[in-house]
């Protein structure tokens, strides 16, 4: 079976995509499924294990549905939020905050990168 196009017109985003390691972010695995006309627009699947990082601006816009695992999110604005399987949750470019996952932590992530 052919890998599913990211540029066409309707994107199944696949919970079980088969996963790379991502070149940026060692530990961290991702699977590239949508790109908008705009490529700044990206969609797919990411995993990584349990971790912890602080985050002095976080780089883009994203929205996150977690399928496996748990994340928490602190923020001095809005204090610790956790999120589990089926919990949505946005972030916005430029927030300080400190991001942890749960071994096996896997989520859908929309991503909007305004450089």
């Amino acid at each position: 079976m052919s890998s599913p196009n990211p540029h066409a017109d309707v994107v199944r985003l696949d919970r079980d995509a088969a996963l790379a390691p991502d070149p940026d972010r060692p530990g961290e695995l991702v699977s590239l499924q949508y790109v908008g006309d705009d490529d700044r627009l990206v969609a797919g699947t990411w995993s990584a294990g349990a971790g912890s990082v602080h985050i002095e601006a976080y780089p883009v816009d994203e929205i996150c549905v977690v399928i496996e695992g748990r994340i928490t999110v602190d923020t001095s604005a809005n204090g610790s939020q956790t999120f589990r399987q089926g919990d949505a949750f946005a972030i916005r470019q430029g927030a300080p905050l400190t991001w942890s996952q749960t071994e096996g932590t896997k989520k859908f992530y929309v991503i909007l990168n305004n450089g």
